[in-house]
């Protein structure tokens, strides 16, 4: 029987935690995430009790730097640095960032170009790219008085650019 289990040690005087599940414990990980984004946001602190009046969070060390590294599927492949770059479709990336988002900062691939290049590198009108999407879940911390709340929400994400043949419609008359 699989178990769901985390191993955490200190490391630096950061706190680093390494995960190993199986499906069925996707949901246990979720929560521990959760928990551990009610301690110090990305920058180290949280100041949602400043602006509303709230009395500071008791018993945290709010200096204290955490660092989480998920691996929920178990595998890790990493692209080549140079694949949006060596693509027939390249893409740039930008960095859509929001502190009461975890993660809090996404990449977003955007299209270089409407149309892809050719073996040579040269625009290719025949040939169109279009965006890679992909869906993916984000945590929203939304402050509920004094008391942060969380809400699983669902993002989509542009991941890539590929190419497609353009859509001919024809006219009707």
């Amino acid at each position: 029987v699989d178990l769901c289990w985390f191993w955490s040690k200190v490391q630096s005087n950061k706190l680093l935690f390494l995960f190993s599940a199986p499906p069925q414990c996707h949901v246990t990980l979720l929560l521990f995430i959760l928990g551990v984004s009610t301690t110090p946001s990305v920058h180290g602190l949280d100041l949602h009790h400043l602006s509303k009046g709230c009395p500071p969070p008791r018993g945290l060390n709010l200096n204290q730097p955490i660092k989480v590294t998920l691996n929920i599927s178990g595998q890790s492949q990493a692209l080549g640095k140079d694949i949006s770059k060596r693509s027939l479709a390249p893409w740039d990336y930008s960095f859509d960032m929001d502190n009461n988002r975890f993660p809090s900062m996404i990449a977003e691939a955007k299209c270089r170009y409407a149309h892809c290049l050719d073996a040579e590198g040269n625009l290719d009108l025949d040939v169109n790219t279009v965006p890679i999407k992909q869906e993916i879940l984000v945590l929203r911390r939304e402050m509920k008085g004094c008391t942060p709340s969380f809400k699983l929400e669902k993002k989509m994400v542009t991941v890539g650019c590929t190419c497609v043949r353009p859509e001919v419609k024809e006219q009707q008359q």
